[in-house]
């Protein structure tokens, strides 16, 4: 079966479909929802993140890539400023993969300072440690390419874009 549609967003247990040329939406049970996921103005040839406002959000500084755990070989992308990882869709890096060992807000933070060129973990006072390099983050430790993060089953690879080589606000 061969599917031309460029774009596809899928969410809810009731589902109808819109079909237009380029984009194929699934809705949910109220437009209201409908409405949040595609990012509002559902303009032609735009294309949304649920979860995400792009505007705010900033440029892309570094990505998660998970290693090991329900979500392996999924990459989050890592913005300007503070970063909270969680289950939920409202986290700016949801880890919604299925893993329970994670908090569903604020688990941790991944922070990068655009002045300084750093990135920066801090665990978000939940249960369960997040560990970087085998090691519990007991206070903010700063990352570098290759650590690696531990949340709950999870296991993330840090790869950064942004630092001495490359820097948006240079750009």
């Amino acid at each position: 079966m061969v599917d031309d549609r460029k774009t596809r967003v899928i969410s809810g247990a009731d589902q109808t479909t819109n079909d237009s040329k380029d984009t194929r939406i699934l809705k949910p049970n109220s437009s209201a929802a409908a409405t949040r996921l595609i990012g509002g103005d559902n303009l032609p040839g735009q294309t949304r993140i649920a979860g995400v406002n792009q505007d705010q959000a900033g440029p892309v500084v570094g990505w998660l890539v998970v290693t090991k755990g329900p979500g392996r070989g999924c990459t989050r992308e890592i913005h300007f400023g503070m970063n909270s990882l969680g289950r939920d869709a409202s986290e700016r890096i949801a880890l919604d993969f299925g893993d329970e060992g994670i908090s569903r807000e604020g688990h941790a933070f991944v922070v990068y300072d655009d002045k300084q060129q750093d990135f920066y973990i801090q665990h978000g006072g939940k249960n369960n440690i997040v560990r970087l390099n085998d090691a519990p983050v007991m206070s903010p430790s700063e990352m570098k390419r290759g650590d690696v993060i531990e949340i709950g089953e999870t296991t993330l690879l840090f790869v950064p874009l942004c630092g001495p080589d490359f820097n948006w606000n240079e750009a």
